[in-house]
């Protein structure tokens, strides 16, 4: 029977582009409901199971009552009422400590519903033969604890499970210096397909080895990234929907050809300006005209031109390219977390930029 599998649902009461809706956030209830949307697809489609692939909470160490709860509500009206088996593994942002455990594990909350929490160890569901090893801050541990596995398990078996992880993987974020797990190392393993949560890319990064990608955009540090969820039917062939959630759209100008992207969408462009009320004039016109779901403009003042030597275009016209960089370079910034500092300081900047 065919199955469904999501990742980085990231469930949270964001800041930028907000507000709140009674006592939820607004972004939060769109994250809730595209993820019900999708389990009535997938329900429709045949499936009678959802996978995650871990990153179900965003904070790390702690979730408000005002996420938990109406989060709590949703994977209860899935399993009880949509009708899905629901298995959630546990990815580092659902941590409190460096591995995953019980104790420490978010998702566990979510248990009384009726869903399976993986939180330590490994978890095998026979029905569709998944194999789900949760996060191991270390790479060479999880990989590890998956050969252990396989050291007294025929090829033949191998050869039909599908294994899902938690894990940076290298060459799905273009661009991302290469400090994750080689996909080669996964794709020689021999499961029937792999599924990676953690990066918000949707990937096939080499034959059947796929990275989930994100349900939803959730911060700039997504903009250009493929999000949605996946349908795996029997035979393993994998099939991704995008869900409906706006996505970030990111304009170094205002040029008409990327008009259409913007309905629905985050916006954010940078346009030169002479006077302050010009901010107002082209975020009016995103959002009322083009009907952008909500807009940020960036100001490039004509009379205030910063210069300093040894700096390139981007790393002028684009704060986030700067930290970006830094963090990528800097010695002492463990290489595990680097993905996890840099998005969380873009996101901290993005906030920043909507609020100012």
């Amino acid at each position: 029977m065919p199955f469904g599998v999501i990742s980085d649902s990231h469930y949270h009461a964001w800041t930028a582009f907000a507000k709140q809706n009674g006592h939820i956030n607004s972004r939060l209830q769109i994250t809730i409901d595209e993820t019900r949307d999708l389990a009535k697809h997938l329900k429709k489609a045949g499936c009678d199971a959802l996978f995650h692939c871990g990153d179900i909470f965003h904070v790390r160490g702690r979730v408000a009552p005002s996420v938990l709860n109406p989060v709590t509500d949703l994977f209860a009206e899935i399993v009880n009422e949509i009708g899905l088996k629901v298995y959630l593994l546990a990815g580092n942002h659902d941590l409190e400590f460096e591995d995953s455990n019980r104790i420490g594990n978010s998702g566990e909350a979510l248990a009384g519903t009726g869903v399976h929490v993986v939180s330590e160890g490994f978890f095998y569901e026979p029905e569709h033969k998944v194999l789900m090893v949760p996060w191991h801050a270390k790479q060479q541990a999880l990989l590890n604890a998956i050969a252990k596995i396989l050291a007294d398990t025929p090829a033949v078996v191998t050869a039909e499970t599908t294994l899902m992880i938690h894990a940076p993987v290298n060459e799905i974020i273009p661009g991302l210096p290469d400090h994750g797990i080689d996909p080669d190392v996964l794709a020689g393993f021999g499961f029937k397909n792999v599924f990676v949560g953690h990066y918000h890319n949707h990937k096939e990064v080499r034959p059947k080895v796929y990275s989930v990608g994100a349900l939803t955009h959730q911060n700039w540090g997504d903009v250009g990234s493929k999000a949605g969820y996946l349908l795996v039917e029997d035979d393993g062939a994998v099939f991704q929907f995008e869900t409906g959630a706006p996505k970030f759209i990111d304009m170094e100008h205002l040029d008409e050809e990327d008009f259409d992207q913007l309905e629905g969408n985050y916006a954010r462009a940078r346009i030169e300006i002479e006077d302050e009320k010009e901010v107002a004039e082209y975020r009016d016109m995103l959002e009322n005209e083009l009907d952008a779901a909500a807009a940020l403009i960036m100001p490039l003042r004509k009379d205030k031109v910063i210069t300093r030597k040894g700096a390139t275009k981007a790393s002028l016209d684009r704060l986030e390219d700067s930290i970006s960089h830094f963090i990528k370079d800097a010695s002492t910034i463990p290489e595990a977390i680097k993905d996890d500092v840099n998005t969380a300081v873009l996101n901290t900047l993005a906030e920043i930029d909507h609020a100012v």
